[in-house]
């Protein structure tokens, strides 16, 4: 079956379901339809008992199972009502899922719950679903159909425009992108913005419900070089530049110096990433000794004693081994010196 006979039998599906208390697997609707608008505290609520739902239906035995994959479709009204609101709405969502995961593990004798994928996902559109011919929109104010399923797909692929099979549907939000807003990093917990309307979280193996755990190492006090932001699970792990040349290395890292920045993701290899302030030009530069990008290209791998130097913008984006991406931010300190 080619990807667009399975995107219409999907939108299909969409349009022959949007009705309260839908019984088709892994697709709910809620009981909200045409009676108010979509608020925070019911979109939350709907998330919540969907991923519930999910769980009761797919586990089995001690095999405790749950969605880490949704779309979510609002009315265009509701969907500029909250859209503002959703990077600080899907940290509280995520803790919610942890504590009904933790609840079905207690309750179940040797049971086991691994995370059927390696993040959460979530996508957010406004009801206009396009087809080859024409744009239809079928969803009223105050309805939310979610679309659940047990993985997410290849984010990375995507990014770097490989066609990828099992992308459902292909949705453009609307009114709200995030991306350009003010937004306090402190205040994501762990999450990455993808795109205006997609949002990714690594899943936190200790299954925190905590939302307020920001580690920032003491030493130096504000004197930083630049800081260095990543996501531990539910945690943004804020990391400071104190010296001029930092390596940033994985949880195997067994040598015991301050410039030596650990970064906790088995994804991250020892020795990783260089990077250096270079104060005669007021500059930063970065090597790689394993797969690397900055800012989205694929950084040249350095051997031995011939590191191969590129210059950073004063905020970048690392990507380790396309699995863990850090925030890179120049001091105000070292930018005001331009």
């Amino acid at each position: 079956m080619s990807i667009i006979q399975r995107i219409m039998g999907i939108i299909k599906k969409v349009l022959e379901s949007l009705r309260p208390d839908s019984g088709n697997d892994g697709e709910k609707t809620n009981g909200n339809k045409g009676k108010s608008k979509v608020t925070n505290k019911i979109l939350y609520k709907e998330l919540i008992e969907h991923f519930v739902t999910d769980m009761e239906e797919l586990s089995v035995g001690r095999t405790i199972l749950y969605p880490m994959s949704f779309n979510i479709l609002l009315h265009p009204d509701d969907y500029s009502h909250v859209g503002e609101s959703l990077p600080f709405i899907l940290p509280e969502v995520i803790a919610g899922f942890y504590a009904a995961i933790k609840t079905k593990r207690d309750s179940i004798h040797n049971s086991h719950a691994t995370p059927p994928a390696t993040y959460w996902f979530f996508q957010f559109a406004s009801s206009s679903v396009k087809t080859e011919d024409k744009q239809e929109s079928h969803i009223i104010p105050g309805e939310i159909v979610t679309f659940g399923s047990l993985t997410t797909f290849d984010i990375n692929k995507i990014q770097k425009g490989t066609r990828v099979d099992n992308v459902s549907l292909s949705m453009k939000c609307q009114n709200s992108d995030v991306i350009q807003n003010n937004i306090n990093p402190d205040a994501l917990l762990g999450m990455e913005i993808l795109t205006n309307n997609a949002f990714k979280f690594n899943f936190d193996k200790n299954m925190s419900e905590k939302l307020s755990d920001i580690k920032s190492s003491e030493r130096g006090g504000n004197n930083a070089l630049a800081t260095l932001t990543y996501s531990d699970g539910p945690v943004n792990v804020h990391l400071k530049m104190l010296d001029e040349l930092v390596i940033l290395s994985g949880p195997k890292e067994k040598r015991n110096m301050e410039n030596i920045l650990i970064i906790n993701s088995e994804a991250v290899d020892v020795g990783h990433v260089q990077i250096r302030y270079v104060k005669e030009t007021n500059k930063f530069q970065l090597c790689a000794y394993s797969k690397t990008r900055l800012n989205m290209r694929e950084v040249p791998i350095s051997v031995g004693g011939a590191p191969i130097w590129k210059d950073m913008a004063y905020n970048s984006d690392i990507f380790l081994n396309d699995e863990v991406n850090i925030k890179f931010k120049a001091s105000d300190s070292i930018i005001s010196r331009l």
